[in-house]
């Protein structure tokens, strides 16, 4: 490969930080923090709705086990895209299961499991609220700082906020049912 079209400092500093350019404006280490913090409420969302499909066994709602399923899926990929943003901009996507616990509980994020299906539908309901918040928080934080960050987080909005008016919606239908 011929490089001699480009000073040695410019390649050093194209290698080691790839697609951070003088262009780009945020704190890298504040962005890696705040999307690792997403990451860990993603994967606390998972667990819950995961266990949600384990629990939920019902001849009233025998399609809220594939609900749950489904909703475990989407956070699972949505932690997984967080990882990817998180290893592009040089950092390392939170693992540790203390580390998860510790960031997801700081957004109020704790996986529950509740005595009915009403109660798992509602705590699922309520966490994805609170991602939506985060997720918004930091969209705005960033605005034009990290384009392909808010771009990305764009994206998991609204799909959690897909998420979240699907189960409010069956809370509703439910209340409705009830005599």
């Amino acid at each position: 490969m011929n490089t001699s079209r480009y000073s040695e400092d410019e390649v050093r500093q194209a290698i080691e930080q790839g697609p951070i350019t003088a262009e780009y404006q945020a704190d890298p280490r504040a962005v890696i923090q705040e999307l690792n913090r997403l990451r860990a409420t993603e994967l606390a969302s998972f667990l819950q709705s995961q266990q949600h499909a384990y629990m939920a066994v019902s001849l009233l709602a025998p399609g809220l086990k594939d609900v749950f399923r489904t909703q475990a899926a989407l956070a699972m990929q949505h932690a997984d895209v967080l990882a990817e943003r998180i290893q592009q901009l040089s950092g390392s996507p939170v693992f540790q299961p203390a580390e998860i616990a510790h960031k997801a509980a700081e957004q109020h994020v704790q996986p529950e499991q509740g005595a009915t299906l009403a109660i798992m539908v509602t705590e699922n309901l309520v966490v994805k609220r609170r991602q939506i918040a985060a997720y918004t928080a930091l969209i705005r934080e960033l605005g034009t700082q990290d384009l392909t960050t808010c771009h990305l987080l764009v994206g998991l909005l609204a799909a959690t906020e897909q998420q979240t008016s699907e189960l409010a919606d069956y809370l509703k239908g439910s209340a409705a049912t009830r005599p």
